[in-house]
């Protein structure tokens, strides 16, 4: 079905470029490329982001857990993390090689509406995380090659949870109340029946209202702060990122949960360590954003570099 719908719309009209984005948990990279769908949504990506943010290894995060710093510094520069690997979460291989295509065909994400609203309270990273941390993994987002996406208030830090909700009514109504605290039977958090118990109803009218966003806090000091933050990333994003074309990167890790990626002329390095780490060269080119240090890595910190 992928590829007709891929075939269909190319053929319709071959002049006008029409991009097409899929989600394919599988991590089928035989889909992405030309005449093909154009880029796919990252989870791997967003998945090595969150250990690193909150430390959780819960459910599908055990894929990730023991090595987040190295799986994210592959998604950054070769797209998957998981490329034919045996997952730990399924037990079983995930993935085909990715290294091939360029970072335009991933799309990465800190937060999207379902890594966020299948949480069982929705809690969106501003909750759940140092800001200083996120801070560092939004820089790490907006000024890497593969195109970003931001999920609605991120750019203000919004703490309002986004929880799982629908107006279903009837025996499917109940199959979706009933079968949204079921899933959570097997996180250890919730494997009390009082604690899946407290998992707001979807089907409740003040479940969504409790979803909808405020406006006025995005005008707040806190918001302001935040959207500061955003529109600089995005704005040397659009003067020094985006008129560029990169191709595959090249990544080494500087310790456990330190390293470098490398696209053509852009490098960053990255630290999400507790202690300072001492690269063993210098980066090339002018610093774009963070640290100015050449030879030193402190603790959470990053530094981009472009020639």
């Amino acid at each position: 079905m992928l590829e007709d719908i891929a075939l269909a719309v190319h053929a319709r009209d071959p002049d006008r470029h029409i991009h097409l984005v899929l989600e394919n948990d599988a991590n089928q990279a035989r889909f992405l490329g030309p005449g093909r769908f154009d880029a796919q949504w990252n989870d791997d990506s967003h998945h090595a982001c969150h250990v690193l943010a909150t430390g959780e290894s819960d459910g599908y995060y055990a894929a990730y857990a023991e090595a987040p710093a190295r799986h994210l510094a592959r998604c950054l520069a070769e797209g998957f993390a998981y490329q034919g690997e045996v997952s730990p979460f399924s037990s079983a291989p995930r993935g085909e090689p990715s290294a091939h295509l360029p970072p335009r065909c991933f799309v990465d994400f800190l937060q999207n509406h379902d890594q966020v609203g299948n949480r069982a309270h929705g809690e969106r990273l501003a909750s759940l995380a140092d800001e200083g941390k996120l801070k560092l993994l939004s820089a790490v987002l907006l000024l890497a090659p593969s195109p970003p996406l931001i999920f609605m208030g991120e750019e203000w830090a919004c703490h309002q949870p986004f929880l799982f909700f629908c107006d279903f009514d009837g025996e499917l109504g109940e199959a979706v109340r009933n079968g949204r605290r079921e899933e959570f039977a097997r996180f250890a958090a919730f494997a009390d029946a009082k604690a899946r118990a407290r998992i707001p109803d979807p089907l409740s009218e003040q479940t969504f209202k409790r979803c909808v966003l405020r406006w006025k806090d995005a005008r707040g000091t806190h918001g302001r702060g935040w959207l500061t933050h955003y529109r600089q990333l995005l704005e040397l994003r659009r003067t020094e990122i985006a008129p560029r074309k990169f191709g595959p990167g090249r990544y080494r890790m500087l310790g456990e949960r330190a390293f470098e990626v490398a696209w053509n002329d852009l490098v960053l390095r990255a630290n999400f360590s507790e202690g300072p780490i001492a690269a063993d060269s210098a980066p090339r080119g002018r610093l774009l954003w963070g640290n100015g240090n050449r030879t030193r890595i402190d603790p959470w910190t990053a530094s981009w570099w472009i020639g």
